[in-house]
């Protein structure tokens, strides 16, 4: 998948609606709502082409309305991928930090081996600090990836999420984190 492509599903994964729409002779709303978004200059047969591309791999769907707008959303697969590809982000994270510690938590039973092991997978990728086998700390905001990986996978009453001021041994994981 090309990175034009990513970004589309990224640009439906960070929309409120999680998805957008446009009409045949009018154009492609994602190219007016969000022009300064996008990392690189493109055209509206270039963002079809990955639409088209996108619909193809089952990452979205598009639905034709009566007026003749097409509404364009993510499906399972394609929210999946476009959280693997946030949390792909989180790993190169770099903003002045609030001081504050995200906590993930986790007590998955084996029944549900794969979940945990997805999430697991998920924070290593995105560089969280392994504070203890099924604790994880990460010093910047994760929680929406973190909300939504647990919720697509099912997991909300065996995951939880803290926010810390402190903990003990913070500078060591300050270093980790390269943290002033």
């Amino acid at each position: 998948m090309d990175s034009f492509a990513e970004q589309i599903l990224l640009h439906l994964y960070n929309s409120i609606d999680a998805g957008f729409s446009y009409r045949a002779k009018k154009g492609l709303y994602i190219l007016d709502k969000f022009p300064g978004s996008w990392n690189y200059k493109v055209n509206k047969e270039k963002v079809r082409e990955s639409i088209r591309d996108l619909g193809k791999s089952k990452f979205i769907i598009k639905k034709t309305e009566y007026d003749g707008s097409v509404i364009v959303s993510l499906t399972e697969k394609g929210r999946l991928r476009a959280l693997n590809l946030s949390f792909r982000k989180l790993a190169n994270k770099k903003e002045t930090w609030d001081k504050k510690w995200r906590m993930v938590a986790f007590d998955i039973p084996n029944e549900r081996k794969k979940g945990r092991d997805a999430i697991r997978y998920r924070m290593k990728m995105a560089e969280f600090y392994e504070f203890q086998e099924s604790v994880f700390l990460y010093p910047y905001d994760c929680e929406r990836e973190i909300r939504d990986f647990v919720k697509l996978f099912k997991l909300e009453k065996y995951v939880r999420f803290g926010l810390l001021d402190f903990i003990d041994n913070q500078d060591q994981i300050k270093n980790v984190f390269r943290l002033a």
